[in-house]
């Protein structure tokens, strides 16, 4: 297998993570956030 055949096997599975990982991110982040101001 070549190089960018690895390259394009291995993009989707990194896209789908790192919006995964944004998406989690973004509602922990603003469950964090509210938790901090109910607890100020």
């Amino acid at each position: 297998m070549s190089r960018t055949t690895v390259t394009m096997l291995a993009l989707p599975p990194v896209a789908l993570l790192l919006a995964l990982a944004w998406w989690g991110w973004s509602r922990g982040g603003l469950a964090l956030l509210q938790l901090g101001m109910s607890l100020c």
